[in-house]
């Protein structure tokens, strides 16, 4: 189209009124008509129509053209609401569900395709049509969104350590627990191996804060707060279906932490369930995989001629003729060392049994999942139903759960928002395991059914039939109801928002057993059943401003509370006259017949501020304070306040930067310092304690008394944990390589221990607050895009994490006068040493020989024990030092993705490493394993990894076996170190094209397989290093998994 108008600086008379409507009519028009072509007009009138003000319609507008096409990420999936926008103008639209877009755009524009977490392509346009586009995913992530606890930042704007999963890269691996996908990948994070059906994972964020034991004097209160949907969660992680999960977010430091104040100090991990996106078309998913499972590593039982050839160098004094004892001696009788008829009947009858077989099944996971999720003009939406049947190692190890979860946002008004996350999970435990330890230890003499067929029940005296627990009837039934449901309301004040939260979680325990074999077979049957509710209430106020495009405001103002409940029963019987019924008539019992019951409540109310502050989109500030009450304190520390701050500071924004450094893309330095706390303390430990019991005897009948059973403490108090964070978050060469280093220092107070205390006040401890604890450590996490081309990329992502723990105080004393404070031996804690520092002989590595100058005490194949103070006697006081520590001294993991077409391949090494001497377990078979020493140690069997001393064979690695050796030195444990690199996951993976999925009502179809635990290298011996089973016999194995499954969207 020509010039319509052209200036030539001169104004026309005022025309008529008449004329001047008529010429707005067509001004106007004009408008109209280049609005609809992408061009906007702009003009005057002021009494003069001046041909100047109009702006020209010019050729341009000849050259607009529609273009079309789909936008895709690296997989070819379709990505909806991709934001395309004419360059330099306010033109724009998105793409829908199927990642579809058109716009009309002039020759010679430029069109600009962003999305959230993928890179930005700017496309010229000169006479394309049809335009494609593959969007790559930004490794750097720095518009991408964290949950931070309450509220959400921008990742660029966070100034803690805060970390987000990866989910996505091992959604597909057989993991029954969320939790279980997390393993290596996140720095600082350490999620320990799961080995049982329906397990969970143990979790530690930045090493242990306190050396806090529980009745058992087993280490506990280290672990994380798990935040489920918003709302703290006290359920099971296993509960929780990772295929419901969108994200998971770990708060490291102090300052992101202080936000959930005195139960934050192990670390806080946010989950956050997946959700309907505006925009989006319904769409239902199906997700189904099918896992064989087998032991990576495990111990395997001699057979009938390796039990016997044991036996004889068990008792090589006897079987062997002197003074050497490697000549056999020809009148042995070895029958005369069976100590039990069904094993000497064994061996006359050839029997050879494989108990471990009988013992153990073939494991699998079968999961199915299937989600409907999309939305309307004011609601969103995510429904889901999945089911896990899972068998373990063990027989009757087995799980089967059930997920329901239905997610619904609405918006009600413009100004009122409400929803609800809720989920449905029961899961059935039930069956008794057999019994693998003593699986792993039958003599293989022996046979396990009798000759009707009936269970073997006890053919030895001492330990019954590992069989036997397989005809207990069990019902083991867990059902976890949660729901959080909310409100937002945008208040007349811009930028001010108002949410109320109230999460309820209601999860039942029933527990209910009938053994037939029990009370010497006349029948025992019980029934357990416990309910416990837990109530959140959370009021939040959020207020976001801009002022002068240059200081950005949020402020978050919290005013909540919890409260727990619980209760439960426990009913008991025995002597059962018929035993038809079970534990369903337990009035059938005429005998044993007691009822337990107990309930316990607490409540915590909180008060929380958090200021995030932003300065021309360099400079931020944090600042959080937190103030906690909780009824299991004392009356005079009921509340603890917890600040932090934290600030940050975007180098890449300044022009100096930019100029000197022009192929760094983003760069942040963060530091953060604060205060959190640790609840270690038992809800009703701070009270004085009664029991009852029979106490005393009147005439021939016992009566019932009272007596108080421990001190309370009105000072008991929160652990306090104070941190210092260091962060450099960074991206370079255009955000192909992008990263954070992170360097941290923690100091843990007021630890809650047990102190003894003078018998004369008649109790032997009490509780209270005393001891320091210190972390510090270093933690980096690189990711790369390698090689990048039309069909093939290539990706990787390096972890690596240090810490090292110390013990800085406990006691205080210095009862030695030595000028440094005591450590406390019997509770192995050591000042200067870690939490899990090792104190304990020094084994020579050698082994006693015949004919050696044997000390007293010791025998022909004990371990010789070095002698330190040279004192000619091997001593707990004299001989013993520290060795090293059970914590490692370093993790890394490498995870490395490979994309040709529409074909994936990933894998993933994770590795714990013990360095000089860290990282150490137990790890001695004698010593694990009792049996091996007792008196009726020819009654059981040994494993073929278990290669003991003999005198025919002097160098064997392992001790030898003395029966009934009553030194505790030489059996002691072995320290050795656990270090080792596993090749935990792989996964290969093909999508289907769009080519071929056009016929069909399948939007995306993709197909896998997976391996898990594939390998490990390490130097441990036994079952596995990372759990630190060595020759434990009743330990599972950690299991090597192969999967196939499928993926389809329609």
């Amino acid at each position: 189209m020509k010039k319509l108008l052209e200036s030539n600086g001169k104004s026309l008379p005022l025309l008529n009124y008449k004329l001047r409507i008529n010429f707005f009519l067509i001004l106007i028009v004009l408008v109209h008509l280049g609005a609809h072509a992408n061009e906007i007009y702009f003009f005057k009138i002021d009494g003069n129509i001046k041909y100047s003000t109009l702006i020209q319609v010019d050729d341009k507008l000849s050259q607009i053209r529609e273009v079309n096409g789909v936008v895709t990420d690296d997989d070819g999936f379709p990505l909806p609401g991709v934001s395309i926008i004419v360059k330099g103008e306010t033109i724009g639209t998105t793409t829908d569900f199927d990642g579809n877009y058109s716009i009309n755009v002039a020759k010679g524009s430029t069109l600009v395709f962003s999305y959230v977490g993928f890179i930005s392509q700017e496309i010229l346009i000169q006479n394309q049509t049809k335009l494609d586009i593959k969007l790559t995913e930004d490794l750097a992530k720095l518009d991408e969104v964290v949950v931070v606890g309450y509220v959400a930042q921008k990742k660029s704007d966070v100034t803690g350590s805060v970390a987000r999963a990866d989910v996505e890269a091992f959604a597909d691996q057989p993991n029954t627990s969320i939790v279980q996908s997390l393993q290596g990948s996140v720095a600082g994070l350490n999620v320990g191996a799961v080995n049982s059906a329906g397990g969970s994972p143990t979790i530690e964020v930045r090493g242990r804060n306190t050396f806090a034991v529980d009745n058992d004097n087993k280490l506990v209160g280290n672990v994380p707060l798990i935040v489920l949907d918003g709302v703290i969660y006290r359920g099971s992680l296993a509960d929780i279906n990772p295929a419901d999960i969108a994200s998971i977010d770990i708060l490291k430091d102090a300052s992101s932490q202080a936000i959930y104040g005195s139960q934050a100090a192990n670390g806080v991990i946010l989950v956050t369930s997946k959700r309907g996106k505006r925009g989006d078309k319904p769409k239902i998913n199906i997700s189904s995989y099918y896992s064989i499972d087998s032991p990576a590593n495990r111990l395997q039982p001699a057979n009938r001629q390796g039990y016997l050839d044991n036996l004889r160098r068990r008792f090589y004094d006897q079987a062997f003729l002197g003074p050497n004892f490697t000549e056999p001696n020809p009148n042995f009788d070895i029958v005369s060392t069976f100590p039990y008829q069904s094993i000497i009947d064994g061996y006359n009858n050839g029997t050879d049994t494989n108990w471990l077989d009988l013992v153990t099944q073939d494991a699998y996971i079968h999961n199915f999942n299937i989600n409907v999720s999309g939305s309307t003009e004011k609601t969103n939406y995510f429904l889901s139903a999945g089911r896990t049947e899972q068998k373990g190692y063990v027989r009757n190890d087995n799980y089967d759960r059930i997920n329901l979860r239905a997610n619904f946002e609405n918006k009600v008004t413009d100004w009122l928002t409400v929803g609800m996350q809720t989920s449905l999970t029961e899961g059935d435990y039930s069956g008794v395991e057999a019994n693998l330890l003593l699986g792993n230890l039958y003599s293989p003499l022996i046979a396990p059914y009798n000759e009707d067929g009936s269970l073997n029940t006890d053919p030895i005296g001492i330990d019954r039939s590992p069989l036997l627990r397989l005809e207990i009837e069990q019902l083991d039934k867990r059902l976890n109801l949660f729901g959080n449901f909310y409100a937002t309301f945008k208040l007349p004040i811009k930028g001010l928002k108002y949410k109320i939260n109230h999460g309820i979680s209601y999860r039942t325990h029933r527990d209910f057993r009938f053994d037939k074999n029990g009370n010497n077979f006349e029948g025992t049957a019980s029934k357990y059943n416990a309910f416990t509710t837990d109530r959140t209430t959370d009021n939040l106020l959020t207020y976001t401003t801009t002022l002068n495009d240059m200081h950005n405001l949020d402020v978050t103002l919290l005013y909540g509370f919890e409260e727990r409940k619980g209760e439960n029963t426990t009913a008991e019987s025995g002597t059962f006259l018929n035993k038809a019924l079970g534990y369903n008539a337990l009035e059938s019992g005429v005998g044993q017949q007691f009822a337990f019951s107990g309930a316990w409540d607490e409540r915590s109310i909180y008060q929380m501020g958090r200021l995030n502050y932003k300065y021309n989109n360099k400079y931020l500030v944090t600042f959080t304070v937190r103030r906690d009450g909780f009824s299991g304190f004392g009356t005079e520390t009921k509340f603890g306040t917890f600040p932090s701050l934290a600030l940050g500071w975007t180098l890449s924004e300044e022009a100096f930067i930019e100029k000197a450094l022009p192929w760094v893309n983003s760069l942040k330095f963060r530091a953060s310092y604060g205060q959190t706390g640790n609840r270690t303390v038992g809800r009703y430990d701070t009270l004085a304690q009664t029991q009852t019991d029979f106490l005393y005897v009147f005439g021939d009948k016992p009566a019932f008394g009272q007596f108080i059973s421990s001190l309370g403490n009105n000072d008991l108090s929160w652990e306090t944990t104070t941190g210092l964070n260091l962060g450099l978050d960074f991206s370079i060469l255009e955000n192909r390589l992008s990263g954070n280093v992170n360097y941290y220092n923690t100091t843990t107070e007021g630890i809650l221990y047990e102190v003894e205390i003078p018998r004369i006040t008649g109790f032997e401890k009490i509780t209270t607050n005393l001891g320091e604890v210190a972390n510090k450590g270093l933690e980096l996490s690189i990711s790369s895009l390698n090689i990048q081309t039309d069909n093939f990329t290539w990706k990787s992502t390096v972890n690596f994490s240090t810490n090292k723990n110390e013990v800085v105080s406990v006691l205080g004393k210095d009862d030695d006068g030595d000028g440094k404070e005591d450590d406390l031996i019997q509770n192995n804690l050591f000042i200067g040493e870690s939490i899990g520092a090792v104190y304990d002989f020094v084994d020579t590595g050698r082994i006693y020989q015949i004919g050696d100058d044997i000390p007293d005490g010791f025998n022909p194949g004990n371990r010789v024990i070095a002698d330190l103070n040279i004192d000619n006697a091997i001593s707990e006081d004299g001989d013993r030092k520290i060795l090293g520590r059970t914590e490692p001294a370093y993790r890394f993991s490498v995870f490395n993705e490979f994309k040709y077409k529409n074909l994936s391949l990933s894998v993933f090494i994770n590795s714990i490493q013990g360095g000089k001497d860290g990282y150490l377990g137990q790890n001695t078979p004698t010593a694990t394993e009792y049996r091996w020493r007792s008196d009726n140690a020819s009654t059981y069997n040994v494993v073929n990894e278990f290669k003991p001393w003999s005198p025919a064979n002097p160098n064997a690695p392992h001790a030898g076996i003395f029966v009934d050796d009553p030194n505790p030195v030489t059996t002691r444990h072995k320290w050795s170190d656990r270090s080792f690199v596993r090749l935990q996951d792989v996964r290969l993976s093909y999508s289907f094209p769009d080519s071929l999925l056009k016929d069909t009502f399948f939007d995306q179809l993709r197909i896998f397989a997976t391996g898990k635990n594939l390998a490990t290298w390490t130097k441990w011996e036994g079952i596995d290093p990372e759990t630190g089973a060595g020759f434990n016999l009743g330990a599972r194995p950690v299991m090597t998994s192969y999967s196939v499954g499928i993926n389809l969207t329609f």
